[in-house]
């Protein structure tokens, strides 16, 4: 390639570098539901015997060989977890994608359910409840912020006692502070609240930024 055609080809690149090879991806759908023609988002609790068992989050899940795009994925999940056909989904559009300290890439969607009652929904056996929030309750709700603080860790002790070296760095000769766990930053985490549901984690931060977009 000639250095004078590298301009076209950056032109097309819009892209989260290391994404194939550093992160596993995922993909979720922020449900909306009309009721008494107000506008809800549906949450779903995560049942007791899975991962995060209890937690309550979006549906959604990894993404797999036959879906064509991320969309694919949140469309899919949605389906089969909340029981309706992928016909009473309505896909509006892209929020983004949230980069966690998991090293999980999710694509986040947002879409309506095209559903008459709460109870048109099937749920299979990974959601234990759902439920809906009035769209002015989590605008005019300013959730609580805490922080994790993240790091980085060139070695670290596992469960049985023993040192497991990740990264070298007194053998490469890095700079002293990197031998041991030196400081990255923080992240936020946001807490949104409602009839006694405590809203957080990446589920939060999804429900921060749409609610962002619709103050606008």
């Amino acid at each position: 390639m000639k250095i004078e055609n590298l301009k076209n080809v950056l032109k097309g690149i819009s892209n989260i570098i290391g994404l194939e090879t550093k992160y596993t991806q995922a993909s979720v759908l922020i449900p909306f539901v009309l009721k008494d023609n107000v506008w809800h988002i549906l949450y779903q609790v995560r049942s007791d015997n899975i991962r995060q068992g209890g937690e309550i989050g979006f549906p959604g899940g990894l993404m797999e060989d036959q879906d064509r795009h991320s969309s694919d994925t949140a469309i899919r999940e949605t389906s089969e977890e909340l029981g309706i056909d992928q016909g009473q989904i309505e896909l509006l559009g892209g929020l983004g994608t949230l980069i966690t300290n998991v090293s999980l890439a999710l694509d986040a969607w947002v879409g309506i359910l095209n559903i008459k009652d709460l109870d048109d929904l099937k749920c299979n056996e990974e959601v234990k409840e759902v439920f809906i929030v009035p769209i002015d309750d989590l605008i005019n709700q300013e959730p609580v912020k805490h922080y994790l603080r993240m790091s980085a860790e060139p070695h670290y002790i596992d469960e049985d006692g023993k040192e497991v070296v990740l990264l070298p760095s007194k053998q490469l000769h890095l700079p002293e502070k990197y031998q041991q766990t030196w400081y990255v930053g923080k992240r936020p985490v946001y807490f949104y609240y409602y009839q006694g549901y405590q809203i957080w984690g990446m589920t939060g931060e999804l429900t921060f930024e749409l609610m962002k977009l619709l103050r606008q």
